[in-house]
């Protein structure tokens, strides 16, 4: 992903190109002028002080007065070509009107999509679809009150075990209500858990839920000993979730460091946290890092990912031998890769990666896999376009629907995309097994 955005010695050189990021746990506010944003600014007293310098030389023609100018004053080499898009074929899956999908998930070469249907007073759905594109509705049997209108809104299996989590705003303060559900995909059942489970004075938010080899893990945010907000995760003990202690771990925050997880994922046995941390040594930072959770008997470790500017956010990880989370540095699309079972002498950014502008709010990239290649799906600006790897150190642009991506997924060579355009949501699909014909 991308050339990064640096310090520079005098910002007011060119004070009108300088910009703040403000994303952050802590409202932080960094300024900064872009490095090719100065390097305007000295191409334009370049060519001041070029102009002057070849006043007397107007006799030797306008053509040629013009030839010197260029070639004196282009410090900058020549222009980056411009990046080539090539056609990606899409279809869209039919799905109930009334349904609005809200997440993905591969399960024995099928898609597990979740979501809610505003029929009957709303109330969740779980759909199969198979290689062919047909969908299968999942029989849901939910027990408490805010299961019965939940929106499925994270979905994981590992074999035949399905796990779900399912939200809907309620109670005084209108704070989301979680619901937790297990079974195949023949029947999913919803498990109530106490309030406090998920809720109350401490509780943060719920990132997702996943599947380990060494069975599921639910991720979010609980409050802090010394105030804001730790990363955190639940483990079952049979039907009932249980929240381990993140303080004195690499999940609490620090003097030094405030934690930013904002998305959850596995390798194996192993979990993996993606988001950023804020810093504070040589002003405030925000760079995109990794958690890694080797074992349920391993510590948390905490790696913060090289090449990552001042303002950067993993947010989207997928893994076979190596894994690859994409994110943003300085409002440009951004990969790393890591080996999980070494994490600090591995980690690494891509820069092959072409330099596109990217959304930094909203639900961010997602990364997905064909054929052991990593590709990164993401929305800038009302766009969405598909950057996959060519397996040569060199990457292909593909188009997609346009909107803004909510989630993505492969099963084999098979890409499904959740897309959201103004007022509706859609699910998508591509066969990535063209890309690699190019």
């Amino acid at each position: 992903m991308p050339r990064h955005l640096t310090r520079t010695r005098d910002a007011t050189n060119c004070p009108s190109e300088s910009h703040v990021h403000a994303r952050s746990l802590r409202d932080a506010r960094v300024a900064t002028c872009a490095s090719r944003q100065n390097r305007t600014c000295t191409c334009v007293s370049s060519r001041s002080w070029c102009a002057t310098k070849t006043r007397g030389l107007a006799s030797l023609g306008a053509a040629l007065l013009m030839m010197i100018m260029v070639a004196s004053c282009s410090d900058a080499g020549p222009p980056a070509p411009r990046e080539t898009t090539r056609e990606l074929s899409w279809s869209r899956i039919a799905l109930p009107e009334s349904v609005v999908v809200s997440s993905l998930a591969p399960t024995s070469g099928a898609l597990l999509v979740g979501g809610n249907a505003s029929s009957d007073r709303g109330h969740p759905v779980l759909f199969v679809v198979d290689a062919s594109g047909d969908t299968r509705l999942v029989p849901l049997h939910p027990t408490s009150p805010y299961a019965k209108v939940a929106d499925l809104v994270s979905v994981a299996a590992h074999g035949t075990q399905v796990v779900a989590l399912g939200a809907k705003h309620g109670g005084a303060h209108a704070n989301v209500r979680w619901t937790f559900w297990t079974g195949s995909t023949q029947r999913l059942v919803e498990y109530p858990q106490p309030f406090e489970t998920f809720g109350g004075q401490s509780a943060g938010g719920l990132l997702g839920i996943v599947s380990a080899s060494d069975g599921p893990v639910i991720a979010g945010t609980w409050a802090a000993k010394e105030g804001g907000l730790d990363a955190a995760v639940w483990l079952p003990n049979g039907r009932r979730w249980l929240r381990q202690e993140s303080a004195g771990t690499a999940l609490a925050n620090t003097q030094q460091i405030q934690v930013n997880p904002r998305a959850a994922s596995t390798a194996g046995s192993a979990v993996i946290l993606s988001g950023s941390v804020i810093t504070f040594g040589d002003g405030v930072e925000q760079r995109a890092a990794i958690w890694s959770w080797p074992t349920r008997s391993s510590a948390w470790t905490l790696q913060q990912l090289p090449d990552a500017g001042i303002h950067s956010e993993a947010l989207s990880s997928r893994c076979v031998r190596t894994c690859w989370v994409s994110g943003h540095a300085d409002g440009r699309v951004a990969l790393w890769s890591f080996d999980p079972a070494h994490l600090a002498e591995s980690a690494t950014r891509d820069s092959t990666l072409p330099s596109l502008e990217i959304n930094t709010d909203g639900p961010g990239p997602r990364t997905v896999l064909s054929g052991g290649r990593p590709g990164i799906l993401f929305s800038h600006a009302g766009s969405t376009r598909l950057l996959v790897s060519d397996g040569h150190n060199g990457w292909q642009i593909f188009t997609a629907p346009a909107g803004s991506v909510v989630d993505a997924t492969t099963v084999g060579d098979r890409l499904y995309a959740i897309i959201r355009t103004d007022d509706t949501v859609g699910l998508w699909t591509a066969d990535l097994a063209t890309t690699r014909a190019r």
